[in-house]
């Protein structure tokens, strides 16, 4: 048996309520299934090994590419992170990029563009997902 957990991966709103030129894309949210170890809480689903070890680089590679694709569109945007001590510290050039000609125009664009990426991922990840949660469907419910 293998132990699961479901995460929901969202854009972070924080930089985006500051700008009021740019223009977030409501509904990004992608499922993912972690495979977890048996002490942490999640659901059992029956695996072989292999299947845990092929499920767990495919989360991992999926919720890369949605990182990296959120980075893009932040960069882009102006968002600077900060290494700091126990969190990063994120900055925001407002005054250069609240400055651009055309900036809602090109915010559309790059959220298009991290739209596309992020999609991308998902149709990558589709195949292990609809396993996981075909596995699930047929997996009897605890009677707890």
């Amino acid at each position: 048996m293998i132990r699961v957990q479901r995460r929901t991966y969202t854009l972070i709103a924080w930089p985006w309520r500051v700008m009021s030129w740019a223009q977030a894309p409501e509904g990004l949210e992608f499922t993912l299934y972690d495979v977890v170890q048996p002490v942490v809480r999640g659901v059992e689903v029956p695996g072989s090994p292999q299947d845990a070890a092929r499920w767990k680089v495919a989360h991992d590679a999926c919720q890369d590419l949605l990182r990296h694709a959120e980075d893009v569109v932040r960069h882009a945007h102006g968002v600077r992170c900060k290494p700091g001590f126990m969190a990063d510290h994120r900055t925001v050039r407002l005054r250069r990029y609240g400055l651009m000609p055309g900036r809602k125009a090109r915010s559309r664009r790059l959220f298009a563009e991290c739209e596309t990426r992020m999609r991308a991922a998902e149709e990558a990840y589709r195949p292990i997902l609809d396993e996981i949660e075909s596995r699930l469907a047929r997996t009897p419910a605890d009677p707890a």
